[in-house]
């Protein structure tokens, strides 16, 4: 087993460094790759919601995206793959990054903060369904009967997952439909740039101009920005830099080469599920009938309105 579990290990080594290896091979790193990526981008609210008592949560995405950069930048080094950006794509990049770690992702540590990490992880999973609505209403996309269907199934369950049937809904709800709602703005906008370049180098250039916006934002609000807080819980905190917002990225980008973007892109359909069996089983948190239903329709309906995605840019 462990020399299975090896020689899968080397071959995707072999696949950042850009080497040729079996097509065999390249399905078994492909599937790995997979697994390896639901469980690292599942886990991130579950992991981050214990280090909320100890630092602010915009504070803790500045540094997760500090450290998934650094791993990011060894990997293009590696890779050596020349890019060329105008000015106007550069513009691009930066647009997408504050839109992408400055905002949607602050929005997101935000929401598991004030509320259930399963809650801030279904939302955010069912951006989808914003992506179609407001690609739809730009007149950038046109409806299907099938994408009407999601529609539908995707905004009542998020209907049920977020309680606004009873017309309340907590701070932490507000926050993480804003981090759905913006990153799928993210996401539209990265499909019209249609960047023929690198997707790593592209997403390493689009982090730093967020972290920068961040980093602004931070010292406007005179907020510390030191990571001294986390120093009690340094492996929760290394496993989101480096861990989810580095390697996960690296991946769900082998799983994309391996498998194709259709297939390994329902990682984010299983994000939810997933997290919200890991919020259950490492927080103790608590889910309702009309949760899980809320849930599985958010799934389905994402399901139904998702295409195929051209870009590497999706992770979190």
């Amino acid at each position: 087993m462990w020399q299975s579990v090896g020689k899968s290990v080397e071959h995707t080594v072999r696949e950042v460094a850009g080497l040729p290896f079996s097509t065999a091979d390249g399905f078994l790193v492909g599937i790995l790759s997979f697994v390896v990526t639901l469980l690292l981008f599942a886990s991130m609210e579950v992991i981050s919601k214990p280090l909320m008592g100890l630092i602010d949560p915009l504070v803790l995405t500045f540094w997760r995206f500090v450290c998934g950069i650094a791993v990011l930048g060894i990997v293009m080094a590696i890779r050596r793959k020349k890019l060329s950006l105008s000015p106007g794509k550069l513009g691009v990049l930066a647009l997408m990054g504050i839109l992408n770690t400055f905002i949607s992702m602050s929005f997101l540590q935000l929401a598991v903060k004030n509320t259930e990490a399963c809650r801030a992880a279904t939302i955010f999973g069912s951006n989808p369904v914003f992506v179609v609505l407001i690609a739809a209403i730009l007149g950038w996309e046109r409806y299907s009967k099938r994408k009407g269907a999601g529609l539908i199934l995707g905004i009542t369950g998020l209907v049920l997952v977020t309680g606004m049937y009873t017309f309340k809904m907590d701070t932490g709800t507000m926050y993480a439909l804003l981090a759905s709602v913006t990153f799928a703005v993210y996401i539209i906008l990265g499909r019209k740039a249609s960047m023929d370049a690198d997707p790593i180098s592209i997403n390493v250039i689009s982090f730093a101009f967020g972290i920068a916006a961040l980093a602004l934002w931070l010292q406007i609000k005179g907020i510390s920005m030191s990571p001294e807080p986390l120093r009690s819980e340094l492996p929760s905190f290394l496993f989101l830099g480096i861990g989810v917002s580095g390697l996960g990225y690296v991946t769900f980008l082998t799983a994309i080469n391996k498998l194709g973007a259709g297939n390994a892109s329902t990682v984010f359909l299983l994000k939810p599920a997933v997290a919200t069996v890991l919020a259950i089983a490492f927080l103790g948190e608590t889910v309702t009938f009309n949760f899980v239903t809320g849930l599985l329709f958010a799934a389905v309906g994402s399901y139904l309105v998702a295409g195929k995605r051209k870009s590497g840019l999706e992770p979190s």
